[in-house]
C-alpha cells in the first residue's frame, strides 16, 4: 500500500492499485520465485500493475480534454439555433405517439428498418411504410411555420 501511496496521488487509487496488484499475484501464484526473491518479484508485478494504471491514466486525460475542446467548439458553432431545436420539437410533440416513436427510433436510437419492425411488432417493409408517413407528417408540421429555415433532410440525420 505504501508503494502505490507513493506513486499515486489519491488514496483509493492505490487501494485499487493494491487490489489489482494482488490479483495478479494470485493468479500467478504458481510461478513465485523462491522466499528470498519474493520480495522483488512482488515489486516487479506491482510495477507493471502501476505502469497499466498511469497508461490508463493518461487515455482518460487525453479523452477528457479531446471531448471538452469538442464540446468547446460545439458550442462557438452550433448548426441550429435553439429556436430550430424548439421548433423541432413542437412539431415532434404535435405528432401522434406512434409517428413520434418512429421518428425517435429511426434517428434517436438509429435502429433499421428490420429492427423498428421488431420493435413495433411488423414487417420490415410496413416499418419502412410507417416512418416514410410519420417523417411527412413531421415534414407538414414544420412546413406550417413560416420561419422554418431548418433543412429536412440535414436536421432528420442528426435526430
Amino acid at each position: 500500500m505504501r508503494y502505490g501511496l507513493r506513486r499515486l496521488d489519491d488514496g483509493s487509487r492505490a487501494e485499487d492499485f493494491v487490489a489489482e496488484t494482488f490479483v495478479v499475484v494470485w493468479r500467478r501464484f504458481d510461478e513465485m520465485p523462491p522466499r528470498d526473491e519474493e520480495l522483488f518479484w512482488l515489486y516487479g508485478v506491482a510495477g507493471r500493475v502501476l505502469s497499466n494504471i498511469r497508461r490508463t491514466l493518461q487515455r482518460s486525460m487525453r479523452l477528457e480534454s479531446r471531448l471538452a475542446l469538442e464540446r468547446e467548439l460545439d458550442q462557438e458553432s452550433p448548426r441550429y439555433s435553439a429556436e430550430d431545436v424548439e421548433e423541432l420539437l413542437d412539431a415532434l410533440g404535435s405528432l401522434s405517439s406512434d409517428e413520434r416513436e418512429l421518428i425517435q427510433l429511426a434517428y434517436w436510437e438509429k435502429l433499421s428498418y428490420r429492427e423498428i419492425g421488431v420493435v413495433i411488432g411488423c414487417s420490415e417493409k410496413a416499418a419502412g411504410v410507417r416512418l416514410s408517413r410519420a417523417r411527412r407528417a413531421l415534414r407538414e408540421r414544420l412546413n406550417q411555420t413560416p420561419a422554418s429555415v431548418i433543412p429536412m433532410p440535414l436536421l432528420l440525420e442528426e435526430m
